[in-house]
């Protein structure tokens, strides 16, 4: 596989995305200290090569909306890549795993309620050729998403910069949280590119370019959606996924949980429903650090109990995106909106 080069203001461009996923070439330029130019031509060649994109997720306001499933899913002998394809054509999936274990594909639905869970059960991935398996798991609470994680390339000075430029001007208002088809419209634009113009997007969409704007800006203040900027995982630093299935003691689950969430390494941490009650994604530097971050684990919450542990092999959607084996984005796959039926009645 050739490898692809990054260099340090590449990884700095996309810490700095991180932080302020919609920041102008000026404001980036500014803060790396080089020119907007060679900022926005460094950022296209990134995107255009797959190894760093800025998509749009359901926000934390919004998470309440839908039901998310984690389904451990075991496949026939030589059948496992026709059982991905498959998963790959459901719109109900946001990510596909596939791991080094009994259950060789963990597969990451969104549904609107948990009664679509039994249909998408059922109807779905029963009736999938080549499955020999499979169990699920609902979320009950989430505690960090990979939107949190970060590179950690850039200086505290540069960040507080980026993150001025990033902070909203106007104040969340819980009056105007409905969605309607026009923000479905505006969420696949922006899930296509988190950093389209608000002049394309109006163009797109079929609005004013300030009725987008306008638009934006309240779907992102009232946090119905949020930004990310995703790299692919081979340039990261972090090539190694690891996933822990862990179980804390309830009246601890909360704290534990919270505790998981905020260490370096994790990707993304939940609570789901069952007796392996927390899940954690992590991102490493190498296989040799797993067990020595599970040794520093027990010493640290001598009362958390590791159930599973599992190596990811490579990931092969990642929210609309479809990844090759070294995390680039080389396509894209239907998704459904994640924000539930919309609501006609919202204000413009």
């Amino acid at each position: 596989m050739t490898q692809d080069f990054v260099d340090e203001l590449d990884l700095s461009l996309i810490n700095a995305l991180q932080v302020a996923p919609r920041a102008s070439w000026s404001a980036v330029g500014a803060a790396l200290n080089v020119d907007p130019v060679t900022a926005a031509r460094r950022w296209e060649r990134l995107e255009t090569s797959g190894l760093a994109w800025v998509t749009c997720v359901a926000g934390p306001l919004a998470h309440g909306e839908f039901c998310m499933v984690y389904i451990d899913v075991a496949c026939r002998p030589g059948r496992l890549e026709d059982v991905a394809a498959a998963l790959n054509g459901h719109p109900e999936v946001r990510y596909l795993h596939q791991l080094a274990s009994e259950y060789e594909l963990l597969v990451v639905i969104a549904v609107a309620e948990p009664a679509d869970v039994a249909v998408y059960l059922s109807a779905r991935l029963a009736g999938t050729d080549g499955i020999a398996s499979y169990r699920a798991h609902v979320r009950t609470a989430g505690y960090r998403e990979p939107s949190g994680w970060r590179l950690h390339t850039l200086t505290p000075a540069q960040r507080s910069a980026l993150e001025s430029t990033a902070r909203p001007s106007a104040q969340p208002d819980r009056r105007h949280v409905r969605t309607d088809d026009v923000d479905r419209r505006l969420f696949a634009l922006l899930h296509e590119d988190g950093r389209m113009p608000a002049s394309r997007v109006a163009l797109r969409a079929g609005i004013s370019e300030a009725s987008a704007r306008r638009r934006i800006s309240r779907l992102l203040v009232n946090q119905l959606v949020r930004l990310r900027c995703e790299v692919a995982q081979s340039v990261s630093g972090t090539p190694v996924t690891a996933v822990l299935r862990l179980r804390a003691a309830p009246e601890r689950l909360d704290a534990t949980a919270r505790q998981l969430a905020v260490l370096r390494e994790t990707r993304m941490c939940c609570a789901l429903a069952g007796p392996e009650n927390l899940l954690l994604m992590l991102w490493l530097p190498t296989l040799g650090d797993l067990p020595r971050f599970e040794a520093a684990l027990a010493e640290r919450m001598p009362g958390l109990t590791i159930v599973d542990r599992s190596v990811c092999l490579r990931t092969l959607r990642q929210m609309g995106r479809l990844l090759d084996g070294a995390g680039r984005a080389v396509g894209r796959a239907e998704e459904g909106w994640p924000l539930g039926a919309a609501d006609t009645g919202a204000a413009g």
